[in-house]
């Protein structure tokens, strides 16, 4: 292999691993949720709660709120109703 190839070779495994998402400290990336919200939603209006871990993207948990009516709601992980209503969930899950 040539210098020529050899340094283009590098070149392009860095870019790869850049594209792939190394995060940059200090930097949100690209979360879903800019802000949160802790206000109550009554659990009989919820369709579906997305919980999506820290990752490569976004450094902070995110928990996203479908209402019936369509509505998502990013809502804050550490408020209290937030974690019942998580648990509550956990708990209703059929076992295998």
């Amino acid at each position: 292999m040539n210098r020529a190839t050899a340094v283009m070779t590098v070149i392009l495994l860095l870019c790869t691993t850049a594209v792939l998402g190394i995060p940059v400290p200090g930097n949100q990336g690209r979360c879903r949720c800019p802000a949160t919200s802790s206000n109550f939603i009554d659990p009989r209006t919820i369709k579906t709660l997305q919980y999506l871990p820290k990752g490569s993207n976004c450094e902070a948990e995110e928990i996203i709120v479908t209402k019936k009516s369509g509505q998502q709601v990013c809502v804050s992980p550490d408020a209290k109703w937030v974690k019942i209503i998580i648990k509550s969930r956990k708990g209703s899950r059929p076992r295998n």
